[in-house]
């Protein structure tokens, strides 16, 4: 037989399944280029490497890619060829990360991206290979790069696909991988329950090499968490330098690791740092390893002798980063922080802990959709306070100011910024992102590729990091002034270890911060009592006939409030009102001081503008209060031009939500009232006053009828919203309105008013109970309010509590009376209705309606649930 013959011989009997593969591989390479078949018969070896499981499971990739480029240069004849190519080269690029070998992970998951139109939507086992491919380069990604939304996104969409394929041995590899990755992440949590779910997984399958390859994964796992690195075989490149680190993971996060552990660890580490590619990604993870390891090896044996090494690592990691989209740039960054800080360096050191919050805000704008953003940025809260103490340390209070601003209301800034992408990609000359980005979010939204590539150019082109940054102290200053504020102030919460913090950017003057040991909820029983009953609102729950929520009643929540009161003047706002006020200087005469909160935590629920001394005036006869999510926030209300008060809008009242909730007649008299003598000109949505529940000619009062409202550019629209409605906080469903038929969300609300950026909504008044409390997380901010805000409202009444039905319907008509009869700001309308409300001698209006003034007799206005839940952000 002449060597051709032999060579096909070889081929031939490989791909029947009777010799190896790669000896049919080898054969066919020393085919002449033109051999007869050639491209057909590397077709269909590919086919064969595709198929075999351990092939795909254990094999190298080079063989493939040697058939791949076969074929390229002898295309087969017929139309398989394309998705024969695709399905080899995805199998390549899965093999490459299963090694942990391959050198630009983005660039393959775009890669992918391209394969996936060779592969028809009715091919179902070759997008089941495809999206296989995509979740081991998504976890490989997610190793380097820190992209968790591409590995979340390809498992749910391999997971989909598997589950309809009825290949059981699919969905267990996802499996899992998911498991192996979270014990590798968190050894020590829960590890022999978690191993005993992976040999469960491989249980379920039949003998073969993915089940063998789960069992032996599960045995590997414990061995190298406790320090055996040989249970994991050599692999050569990239995998060795990646199992000598992940064998120490055990050891080193350890309490009790003694310092002979340590000196392993760091023998191994430099071992793995020796031992990694020439990759970027993988470098930068192997000098902080070794950093971190030669840090605590430091701490265990009270000698900073190591700390000059690991500073000098981390100085050579950080100059690997690319920005804050890198993964290790948090772990850098507070590496040299607290490597910095225990050489005593310690301004240098919290510099570098400012800088690492950077991070939080490329995670955020990474998430699909507002709860994922609520759910990563839940970190950025702690992280921002921990970073501000330690520049108060030093006394640098700019620093810490950007730290607080840094981890507060995140979800809102990545909603706010994702409509303003294409005008800035275009701005950048990249109409082609910008055309791609507009097509994704009018569909499904972008995907995470497109997030990362869209916010990669962002960043490059954004001076200093400005798409990360909290702003500069000046331009606070300006938005303060801007906005007629006279300063902007931060309440932090005490901890065990640390006293509370107000810290104070004025308009002018010095920045300033004070210590409020007291400021800490826990420390009393009844305000501890007070935030658990505000924070675990039941939605589901029917609220009683008198409230604008559905909370389960409580009857002491004046008496409540007294208590809360009386903590909030002792904690925190006496001292700011006796000490830091006095030294601000941008105080016209002509009006009180004005004051904006950003309060931290759950410090958002108490109500600062009621905080008073026992028996004494409440603090809003002092201050006039506003309240921010965020200094980020403050600057987009200040850069919007102002609208003019008119009476043209629309208002809502009390629309119908069938059993859900209860009938709201003062809301009803409330809009009537508003309606009839201040905004004759509005739309009036919703029900009338009376007790036979008839509609208003002009509509219900749907979601649809508002979102058209929010969204026309028409001047006959105007530019006021008041909704008399029931609100809700939930922490599973978010913050939403109730109208007739359906709710309208928060998250919504962003989208639909940053679509049309031309709209100019100057008012919107949440007369809703929790308008202005964040359902998920305090931090974050993201609120009903807060959404009107970031989505371009001028200004937003929202409220913190069950508001009653009556009294609210007298401070909103006082309200609008002082905006459009007497003209005053929005701010001081509300701050001048409040003050009426208190007033034992208030007048009351001519204009006010017969129905509202007869509520005076009824209830005492001056009770604190009834005007100090209300409150104002924005101009």
């Amino acid at each position: 037989m002449d060597e051709d013959a032999e060579r096909y011989a070889v081929i031939a009997a490989a791909l029947a399944g009777h010799a190896p593969i790669a000896d049919a591989v080898g054969a066919l390479r020393s085919v002449p280029a033109g051999g007869p078949y050639r491209g057909a018969l590397a077709a269909g070896l590919i086919d064969r490497l595709v198929a075999d499981e351990e092939s795909q499971l254990f094999g190298d990739r080079e063989p493939l890619e040697a058939l791949i480029a076969i074929g390229d240069g002898d295309p087969p004849a017929g139309p398989s060829w394309p998705r024969t190519r695709a399905l080899g080269r995805s199998a390549a690029l899965a093999m490459a990360a299963m090694r942990y070998d391959l050198p630009n992970t983005a660039d393959a998951l775009e890669e992918l991206d391209e394969l996936a139109a060779a592969i028809t939507d009715g091919d179902r086992m070759g997008r089941i290979q495809l999206e296989r491919a995509r979740l081991a380069v998504s976890m490989y990604h997610a190793v380097t790069d820190g992209d968790d939304p591409f590995q979340s996104e390809a498992w749910q969409r391999f997971r989909k696909l598997a589950e309809g394929s009825g290949q059981p041995e699919a969905v267990a590899l996802g499996e899992a991988i998911d498991i192996s990755q979270a014990l590798m992440n968190d050894p020590h949590t829960d590890l022999d329950t978690r191993l005993e779910r992976l040999r469960e997984v491989a249980t379920r399958l039949p003998d073969s090499a993915a089940r063998s390859m789960i069992e032996s994964t599960a045995d590997q796992i414990r061995q190298v968490i406790g320090g055996n690195l040989d249970a994991i075989p050599s692999s050569g490149g990239g995998a060795d330098a990646l199992h000598l680190a992940a064998s120490v993971i055990g050891p080193l996060s350890a309490e009790d690791a003694t310092a002979e552990d340590l000196d392993r660890a760091v023998d191994r580490l430099r071992a793995a740092l020796a031992a990694s590619p020439d990759n970027p990604h993988q470098r930068i993870m192997h000098l902080t390893g070794l950093a971190g390891a030669l840090a605590r090896r430091a701490e265990t044996t009270n000698d900073i002798g190591d700390l000059p090494e690991a500073e000098r690592l981390l100085v050579e990691a950080q100059g690997l980063l690319s920005g804050p989209q890198d993964r290790g740039w948090e772990i850098v960054h507070e590496g040299l922080s607290l490597v910095r800080q225990r050489m005593g360096a310690e301004q240098d050191s919290y510099l570098d802990s400012v800088v690492s919050l950077r991070t939080h805000v490329w995670r955020v704008l990474m998430q699909p959709d507002a709860a994922g953003a609520a759910a990563v940025a839940r970190e950025a809260g702690d992280a921002a306070v921990s970073a501000a103490r330690g520049c108060l340390r030093v006394h640098d209070v700019a620093g810490a100011v950007r730290a607080l601003d840094a981890g507060r209301g995140l979800a809102l800034y990545a909603a706010t910024e994702m409509r303003s992408v294409p005008e800035l990609l275009r701005a950048a000359g990249r109409d082609d992102l910008a055309a791609g980005w507009q097509r994704a979010i009018d569909a499904d939204g972008p995907s995470p590729g497109l997030r990362r590539r869209v916010f990669g150019v962002l960043a490059d082109i954004a001076p200093g990091g400005a798409l990360f940054d909290p702003p500069e102290i000046d331009e606070i200053r300006d938005a303060l002034s801007e906005l007629d504020l006279d300063g902007l102030v931060y309440l932090v919460p005490s901890s065990d270890v640390w006293p509370g913090l107000a810290v104070a950017v004025p308009a002018e003057g010095e920045l300033s911060y004070l210590g409020l040991p007291a400021l800490k909820p826990a420390d009393s029983p009844e305000v501890d009592d007070y935030l658990a009953t505000m924070s675990s609102r039941d939605s589901a729950a029917v609220g009683r006939a008198g409230n604008r929520d559905l909370v389960p009643e409580d009857d002491d929540l004046t008496d409540r409030l007294d208590i809360v009161r009386d903590w909030a003047w002792r904690a925190a706002m006496g001292p700011i009102i006796d000490t830091v006020l006095p030294t601000w200087t941008h105080v016209p005469g002509h009006r009180v001081p004005r004051m904006a909160l950003v309060p931290m935590g759950e410090l958002a629920l108490i109500p600062w503008q009621a905080a008073c001394r026992a028996g004494g005036e409440p603090a809003i006869r002092t201050v006039a209060f506003s309240q921010a999510a965020s200094a980020r926030m403050l600057l987009r209300s200040a850069a919007l031009p102002p609208v003019a008060p008119s009476r043209l809008g629309l208002i809502v009242a009390d629309p119908a939500t069938g059993a859900a909730a209860v009938d709201l007649h003062g809301a009803r008299d409330e809009a009537s009232a508003i309606h009839d003598v201040l905004y004759r000109g509005a739309r009036y949505l919703g029900r009338l006053p009376g007790d036979d529940g008839a509609v208003s000619p002009s509509g219900e009062g749907t979601p649809e009828q508002v979102r058209a409202w929010l969204t026309s550019t028409g001047r006959a629209a105007g530019a006021m919203l008041h909704l008399a409605c029931h609100g809700v906080a939930d922490p599973d469903g978010g913050s939403y309105l109730m109208l007739a038929g359906q709710r309208l969300a928060a998250e919504e609300l962003v989208k639909l008013m940053t679509a049309v950026p031309e709209r100019a909504v100057g008012l919107v008044v949440l007369a809703a109970c929790s308008s202005g409390m964040a359902a998920r997380d305090y931090d974050e901010a993201y609120s009903l309010g807060t959404a009107f805000l970031a989505g371009g409202a001028r200004s937003v009444l929202s409220t913190q509590w069950t508001i009653p039905d009556s009294s609210t319907s007298l401070l909103m008509f006082m309200f609008h009376h002082h905006l459009m009869t007497e003209r005053l700001p929005v701010w001081e309308a509300l701050h001048r209705a409040q003050l009426w409300m208190l007033d034992p001698d208030r007048e009351v209006p001519e204009s006010m309606p017969a129905r509202l003034s007869a509520q005076l007799d009824d209830g005492d206005p001056a009770d604190v649930t009834g005007w100090a839940g209300f409150l104002h952000g924005g101009r």
